[in-house]
């Protein structure tokens, strides 16, 4: 007999894992399976949709070890309308189905032949220790610049890459810009790969789901890999070559503002309400004591509303300065900035702006801002 038992918490975690990896209607029937294989007192689960793959593991009792390749669909949506508690899972040998069941409660699913299931990439045979808050904090800073639309491959990831003595981690969509540097002490110098975003989404589903203080990050076979102990995301990276980013992020600006955080982002918030749809944008009008935050409007649309807000500053060098940001990269950068300052840095009024916190080290964020004569015209 081949059977077991497992926390439907446990199980349904371990499935929702594998739900942002499989593909619910793949051409190829194994890949919408996960392969679930019990021993003893572990239960191991497997997903790959080619191009992002995980194995994952958690506690259970099984008296019979067992590999099978289930449908995930339906057993997904199965075990989350289960109550909370034990569940059993059992190999049906004569009729080739798995039984899952609780109490009065039970499904019949359709065994795959595992022999059909794509193998998983080896582990790296070297892998970096890096601390499990900081990298999941550096691809939370980076993820929301990462292109969606690009027409440029590089673009449609994350650039990662190791120098002496730190990680660096760098995204933009050609309108914006984040940039993290994160101390780390450890081979890897030269490893430089471009993680594409649906990877990063995979990789951070991982990280938020453990509590270890240390992960492990490795390169295998074209694939990024991250490890918890608990559970390993193995990710195809892009085949490109990354812009040069340096070139974007100016090195003296004429003006420099620094704001409450959470005052700043309210009031961008507010304004950006009556902002017309087209623009979407915010207008900045500093000077020495204060900073006037209001809304834009297209000059060829019937106006809808206005409003401003005026915010102290908290420091503040150079002359008046107006500036068009895009409400909406604005209010996504406060949502992982950190700390409880921004300060704002420009130059003319077409250049690049600057953002960044006192308070978090290795990290900035550049934004271009919107041309104001046309918006206003």
């Amino acid at each position: 007999m081949r059977a077991g038992a497992v926390e439907k918490d446990t199980l349904l975690g371990l499935l929702q894992l594998a739900q942002g990896i499989v593909e619910r209607k793949s051409l190829n029937p194994i890949l919408s399976a996960v392969v679930l294989t019990a021993s003893q007192e572990q239960l191991e689960i497997q997903a790959t949709n080619m191009e992002e793959s995980i194995r994952a593991r958690g506690g259970g009792s099984f008296k019979g070890d067992f590999q099978v390749a289930i449908p995930l669909s339906r057993l997904g949506d199965f075990v989350k309308e289960l109550s909370t508690g034990s569940v059993s899972l059992e190999v049906l040998e004569d009729s080739n189905l798995f039984k899952v069941s609780q109490g009065k409660t039970w499904a019949h699913l359709p065994l795959l032949p595992t022999e059909e299931f794509p193998t998983l990439p080896p582990h790296p045979e070297v892998t970096l220790s890096v601390d499990r808050e900081e990298f999941l904090k550096a691809l939370s800073r980076t993820f929301f610049s990462i292109a969606t639309d690009s027409i440029s491959t590089a673009l449609k990831g994350m650039l990662m890459k190791w120098e002496e003595g730190k990680m660096i981690f760098v995204s933009t969509d050609g309108h914006r810009l984040s940039l993290v540097e994160m101390d780390h002490q450890g081979a890897g110098q030269g490893m430089e790969v471009i993680i594409p975003r649906k990877g990063i989404q995979e990789i951070r589903r991982l990280l938020e789901r453990s509590s270890v203080d240390v992960v492990q990050v490795g390169v295998v076979q074209n694939h990024f890999y991250s490890s918890t102990g608990e559970g390993e995301v193995f990710v195809r990276v892009l085949d490109a070559k990354y812009p040069s980013y340096q070139k974007v992020i100016p090195q003296e600006f004429s003006h420099r503002m620094a704001v409450s955080k959470e005052d700043f982002a309210k009031a961008v918030r507010r304004a950006s309400l009556f902002s017309s749809d087209r623009v979407r944008g915010v207008k900045l009008e500093a000077g020495k004591g204060s900073v006037v935050i209001s809304s834009l409007s297209s000059g060829d649309e019937p106006f809808s509303g206005a409003a401003a807000e005026e915010i102290d500053l908290l420091d503040y060098s150079g002359g008046e300065v107006r500036l068009g940001l895009n409400a909406r990269y604005v209010l996504e950068l406060m949502g992982v900035l950190g700390g409880d300052q921004v300060v704002i840095e420009a130059g003319d009024p077409l250049w690049p702006v600057k953002f960044t916190s006192p308070e978090v080290t290795g990290y900035l964020h550049i934004v271009m801002p919107l041309q104001l004569e046309e918006v206003e015209a």
